[in-house]
């Protein structure tokens, strides 16, 4: 191969990777098994008292110029909090029942491994792209008596493919600055699960640059592993990027 062609290949490839932190609120509600009544739902916030935390994401994208073949992006999300609180209610999780004035612990992990395919269908300065996401998400939610360390654990482990669409827009007023969206979506059989951010990048040199922005996850699971929630994961992120 000449060394024209080796540069001709080199330019038409390229990408992203990036590395950040986090720093999610948790809140809504799960039912486990989904077969009990609504009085059995335990909120995140109230009953569990799930704390805040920051946790790292990672995400990479590969990019060429072949038009009939999608561009490839992953990503992991790690999602993890717990929390201890005194129960005012009495409540059956799984196995076990816990009676008013209890002191529980509760330990939460929704950590999100993500495969996408997608196409650019702007790049003019403007990106515009648009494909499909396969998301596996491997989490539990545990909960904890304290007072007998009796405990159940709802496993939340299972596939999902998502539309996927990520919009960026470089301001023209501040060279370097952009802002970009981002989001997965799907709803089926009940359960409806998305995940939208907006956030502002800029560049500094060699590609390398700085991302901060506002991320919202909902995952609205119908019977799924036996358990039903309405969960709702947000807060701030931030980043560094390197842009090839």
């Amino acid at each position: 191969m000449s060394i024209g062609a080796i540069s001709a290949s080199a330019d038409s490839i390229g990408g992203e990777i990036a590395v950040g932190g986090w720093y999610h609120d948790p809140g809504g509600w799960i039912l486990y098994p989904n077969n009990l009544g609504d009085e059995n739902k335990l909120d995140a916030d109230d009953e569990l008292n799930l704390d805040s935390q920051t946790d790292i994401y990672l995400r990479a994208k590969l990019e060429h110029m072949i038009p009939l073949i999608p561009n490839i992006k992953v990503a992991y999300t790690r999602m993890e909090a717990d929390g201890d609180g005194r129960i005012e209610k009495d409540f059956t999780f799984g196995d076990i029942t816990i009676t008013r004035g209890k002191d529980i612990s509760s330990d939460t992990k929704l950590d999100s491994y993500d495969g996408t395919l997608y196409y650019e269908l702007v790049d003019t300065g403007i990106d515009l792209d648009l494909g499909l996401t396969v998301r596996y998400f491997d989490g539990y939610v545990k909960v904890t008596d304290k007072s007998t360390g009796q405990s159940d654990t709802s496993d939340i482990d299972f596939v999902v493919p998502m539309l996927y669409g990520n919009f960026r827009w470089p301001m023209p007023f501040l060279e370097g600055l952009s802002l970009g969206a981002e989001g997965n979506w799907i709803t089926y059989d009940g359960s409806t699960l998305y995940d939208i951010q907006a956030d502002a990048r800029y560049t500094l040199s060699m590609g390398l640059g700085l991302e901060v922005g506002y991320r919202y996850e909902n995952i609205k699971l119908d019977d799924v592993e036996d358990t039903d929630t309405d969960i709702d994961i947000q807060g701030i992120f931030f980043g560094a990027v390197w842009d090839f």
